[in-house]
Formats: structure tokens, C-alpha cells, sequence
């Protein structure tokens, strides 16, 4: 080979088509732009450890028990800067930029209210019964302002998030579409999903450019059966069998039977609520992040196994009770690792393209009262 061959730049990177032949096999009426940038794939990195966790973990706790929960507040800061400085897209890590001051005021907000609420239920049943109601009418405010609030503390390349949704979008997606799927025995949870989930998607941006997401219900079907109705039916089989060999089959061996039945529905109940939440829950992710989009620059990709999933939730809520707590920090480091490690990119061009938004328009100090730890949302 000469020096001349050596030299010769490649028309694509990554194939082994000379020029020629890639025109030659080009497609009549298509267009080639000779300017598009080619794809380059990356990985989400997860750089932290459980030893270094372990030390940020167990000083938050010694903390917030000397502080009867109030260092809780910049617990949460620390936590967030840790496990978002440790992600890693294109050799970028993410940042977080809330205040342990915001957060307490977001809690203390909370905590007043529900502590009234408890004291005029106390004194007066039935009001206390009427704001419990128009507690319903307000938590989608409370949600979208903790969506909000914690998108916006939180950026790429200086470039922070931002979420959109809307009260009535919420309240319906959020709240009375879910609650529709559970009443009716998980009949319609795959129905509801996609909406859910494509809404939670849409209603994000990055900077000015806000996310897409491309889903189809029939997606969701084989990920309930799979995810959600044959664990509860293994669980429930299992726990039923179990009663029975407990009881034996002595006497009425058909009351026997009715009566174990009967005492394996809570079994049941966890096991639904159980898979739903987790497993299925997981499913879901995954099959919004593999049709996730923004613009026309960033395409998403998940290797999530549902199986791989449930074996690390398992084997880490058993290793976290065998050591009293103290393995907690490894096992979020290993569930959270394992998330960023089953995540991928595709990136079209450079993104530079993607601007910020004005810092007045992320400077709302209101939004920062709904950071509530009970009225987090996250899929």
C-alpha cells in the first residue's frame, strides 16, 4: 500500500463503502446530504461508588436525627450534587443547583399543613373531611410545581430542565387516569400507561427544545402480563399453596381450601401493588426512553431487563435488611448504576444548538415550596 492510500479519507466513518460504491447503490429519487452529520452513540457513566455514598449517606443520617429531620433538607442537596455530578454523557456531567434553604422551606410549607389538618380533623370531623377533599384538587399544583422546581435545579452543559405539564393534564394523567387502572383490577393500567407516560415525556425540555415521545398501547400489554399480572399470580399461587400445606387437609377439605384462598388476598394485594409499582413501573421507563426524542438531535435507547431489574430490587431489599440499613448506600449505587448502564444515546451534530432559558423564568421562588418529600413524582 502506498503513502497516497494510506492517506485517503474515508467518505463514512465506520463503513467500509468507498465513495463510489455508496452512490453507485444510492436509491433513485433519494437525496443525499453530503453535510449530515453522522450519528455517534454514547453511554450514560455512572462514576460513583458505595464507599464514597456511604460516607455522604451515613452523615446526612447522624445529621438529620441530631436535627429532628431538618438537616434532611440538605441531605437531599448533597445527595442529588452526588449521584447527578457522578452521570456522564460525552464526558459531561449533570448538575444540580437547588439550596438546602429552598427544600426547607418547601417542607415546612408541607408539614404546616398537614399538621392543621390533623388538628381541625381532630376538633371538627366533617371539615377536616372537606379539606381532605380539596387536598385531592390541589396536589396536581403540588405536583407540577415539584416537577417543575426539580427540573429546573437541574442541568447539562449549563443548560438546565424545565417541565410544562398543566393542572388539568395532571390531574387527569397523574392522578385519575392511575387510579382508574387500579379500580379496575389492572384492566385498563395498559391503556392509561402510554398517555401517562408519553405526558411525563413531553412535558420536559432541555433549555428551549422540548422532549417528544412516540408510544403505542399495544406496547404496554405483554409488559402488564409480564410485569405485573404473572408475578401477582406466581406470589398468589404460591402463597395459597403454602396455606394450604399449613392447614393441612383435614375435615371440610372445601372450607380449608376457601378459607386459605381468603387469608392469601393481602398476599395478593402487596404482590399487585408490588409488581405495578416496581416492576411494571420499570417496564414503562423503559419503553419510554426507547421512544424518547429531542428534536431531530438526540434519539434514546433503554437495554432494561425486567428480569435483571427484579433480581437487583430483590436481592438489594434482602441485603439491606440483613444489615440493618447500612448496605442502603450500596444498593442505590447498584440500582442506580444499573439504570445508567442500560441507558444509551444516539447524537446527530453537536449539542450547541440547545439554549438555555432565561434565568428569570427559572428564578421562581414559589415553586420551591412543593419540593416536599412525600409529593416527589418520579417513573
Amino acid at each position: 500500500m502506498t503513502e497516497t492510500d494510506r492517506e485517503a479519507p474515508r467518505a463514512d466513518f465506520g463503513s467500509d463503502t468507498a465513495p463510489e460504491e455508496a452512490a453507485a447503490v444510492q436509491r433513485p429519487g433519494e437525496e443525499t446530504d453530503c453535510n449530515a452529520p453522522t450519528p455517534i452513540k454514547q453511554s450514560i457513566e455512572f462514576t460513583g461508588n458505595a464507599g464514597e455514598y456511604f460516607g455522604i449517606w451515613i452523615v446526612n443520617l447522624t445529621l438529620s436525627i441530631m436535627t429532628l429531620g431538618i438537616y434532611s433538607a440538605w441531605a437531599k442537596v448533597r445527595r442529588e450534587t452526588y449521584f447527578k455530578s457522578n452521570t456522564r454523557i460525552a464526558d459531561s456531567a449533570f448538575g444540580y443547583h437547588a439550596t438546602g434553604v429552598q427544600i426547607l422551606k418547601g417542607r415546612l410549607l408541607a408539614v404546616a399543613f398537614f399538621v392543621g389538618l390533623f388538628i381541625v380533623s381532630f376538633f371538627q370531623p366533617l371539615l377536616g373531611a372537606m379539606m381532605a377533599i380539596a387536598l385531592i384538587f390541589v396536589m396536581p399544583w403540588a405536583i407540577n410545581s415539584s416537577l417543575r422546581f426539580s427540573a429546573r435545579m437541574t442541568s447539562y452543559r449549563n443548560v438546565h430542565f424545565n417541565w410544562h405539564g398543566t393542572y388539568w393534564e395532571t390531574f387527569w394523567f397523574l392522578i385519575i387516569a392511575p387510579l382508574l387502572g387500579v379500580l379496575t383490577l389492572g384492566l385498563l393500567i395498559p391503556l392509561v400507561s402510554r398517555p401517562y407516560y408519553s405526558y411525563f415525556a413531553r412535558s420536559h425540555s432541555y433549555g428551549t427544545s422540548k422532549f417528544s415521545c412516540e408510544l403505542t398501547v399495544r406496547e404496554f400489554y405483554p409488559a402488564f402480563l409480564l410485569g405485573a399480572a404473572l408475578p401477582t399470580a406466581l406470589i398468589s399461587t404460591a402463597a395459597f399453596v403454602l396455606f394450604l400445606l399449613w392447614q393441612g387437609f383435614g375435615g371440610d377439605a372445601g372450607f380449608d381450601a376457601l378459607s386459605a384462598a381468603l387469608k392469601t388476598l393481602p398476599v395478593a394485594f402487596y404482590a399487585f401493588t408490588f409488581s405495578i409499582s416496581y416492576i411494571y413501573g420499570a417496564w414503562g421507563t423503559k419503553l419510554m426512553i426507547k421512544g424518547l426524542a429531542l428534536t431531530d438531535a438526540v434519539d434514546f435507547d433503554s437495554t432494561l431487563s425486567p428480569a435483571r431489574y427484579a433480581w437487583i430490587l430483590s436481592s438489594n431489599l434482602v441485603a439491606v435488611i440483613c444489615s440493618l440499613g447500612l448496605l442502603q448506600p450500596w444498593a442505590a449505587v447498584r440500582m442506580y448504576r444499573y439504570f445508567a448502564d442500560c441507558t444509551h444515546i444516539e447524537i446527530s451534530g453537536g449539542l450547541e444548538k440547545f439554549v438555555d432559558e432565561s434565568d428569570a423564568a427559572r428564578s421562581s421562588f414559589g415553586e420551591a415550596y412543593a419540593d416536599f418529600e412525600g409529593l416527589d413524582v418520579s417513573i
